[in-house]
C-alpha cells in the first residue's frame, strides 16, 4: 500500500476547476454570491475563467487562477449547486490536473458525498487514495488506497447520464469564449 499524501495538499502548478452542469450565467451569479460567504479580512482577488464546454454545452467549466484554500475549492464546488431552485446545478465536480513533472501522481477528483444529509462533505481521490473531506470542520479523512477509482467520479452513482470526460480539458485552448469573473476570496 501506498503512503498516503499529505495534508495539506500542495497544488502548486496544477491546473484547478470547479465543474457543474448549468448555464454559465448561473454560475456567474453564484461566483459574485460566494465572496459574500468569506470572511472579509485578509482577502485577495481571484480571477476565474468561466466557458461552456464545446463538447457538452450544459457542463461549464470554471477554471481557478491559482490554487487557493483547499477549503475553498471543495467550498465553492458544493455552492455551485445553488441554494435555491433553478440556480445552479446537479453534478459539481473538482478536478486538479498536475503539470507534467508530477503527472505520476494523477489527477485529484472530488464530488459531494450524496449520502451526507447535510450536503456538507466531498469525497475525493488523489495520488490512489480516497479520502473524505467536511467542509464545517476542514476536517480530511483518508479512507484507503483506491475506494474511489476514477471511474467512480465520471460513471458512478449520480453521473451516469452526465458523464463528463476528463479528455474533455486536455486542450484549453479549443475553447473560444471564456468568461472572467473576479471576486475576492480569502488568502
Amino acid at each position: 500500500m501506498n503512503p498516503q499524501p499529505n495534508y495539506p495538499f500542495d497544488l502548486t502548478d496544477y491546473t484547478c476547476f470547479s465543474i457543474i452542469n448549468c448555464p454559465v450565467e448561473q454560475v456567474v451569479t453564484l461566483l459574485k454570491e460566494y465572496a459574500n460567504i468569506c470572511i472579509p479580512e485578509d482577502r485577495v482577488p481571484f480571477c476565474f475563467q468561466i466557458a461552456a464546454l464545446p463538447e457538452h454545452a450544459k457542463w461549464t467549466l470554471v477554471r481557478w487562477p491559482q490554487p487557493g484554500r483547499f477549503y475553498d475549492l471543495m467550498n465553492l464546488t458544493l455552492w455551485l449547486m445553488g441554494y435555491r431552485p433553478g440556480l445552479g446545478g446537479e453534478n459539481p465536480l473538482f478536478i486538479a490536473l498536475p503539470p507534467s513533472e508530477k503527472a505520476a501522481g494523477g489527477p485529484l477528483l472530488a464530488r459531494p458525498d450524496y449520502d451526507n444529509r447535510l450536503g456538507d462533505s466531498m469525497l475525493g481521490f488523489w495520488q490512489n487514495w480516497s479520502f473524505h473531506y467536511t467542509i464545517p470542520g476542514e476536517k480530511l479523512r483518508w479512507i484507503g488506497d483506491d475506494v474511489f477509482p476514477q471511474e467512480y467520479y465520471f460513471y458512478g452513482r449520480g453521473y451516469s447520464s452526465t458523464g463528463f470526460e476528463l479528455e474533455w480539458l486536455n486542450d484549453l485552448n479549443r475553447i473560444p469564449n471564456w468568461t472572467e469573473c473576479t471576486v475576492t476570496m480569502e488568502r
